[in-house]
């Protein structure tokens, strides 16, 4: 094979190389600022029902008078405002 063969076919490869490389580049972009708005969404709503509970609890502990009412309000007032930094956060 002669040196021009060898160069033309080098540069060939080099030329594939870099179509194959540039084609397996994935832009990741949208899928990330999709996985952050759904767990930004997941954390508002557990941290949502999590407080809800805990002021229905406190609710129920007042209707039946427990001493323990205040304590459920303070859980779920405090559960409600951690869910909605942690989606905050995201």
């Amino acid at each position: 094979m002669s040196s021009t063969k060898k160069a033309m076919l080098f540069a060939a490869l080099v030329l594939a190389g870099g179509a194959i490389a540039y084609a397996q580049s994935v832009d990741l972009g949208a899928a990330t600022t999709q996985v952050r708005t759904i767990a930004s969404q997941a954390a508002g709503v557990i941290g949502g029902l999590i407080g809800l509970i805990g002021i229905g609890r406190c609710a129920y502990k007042f209707s039946n008078g427990d001493p323990g009412a205040i304590t459920a309000l303070i859980e779920g007032i405090v559960a409600l405002v951690l869910g909605q930094i942690a989606a905050n956060m995201l």
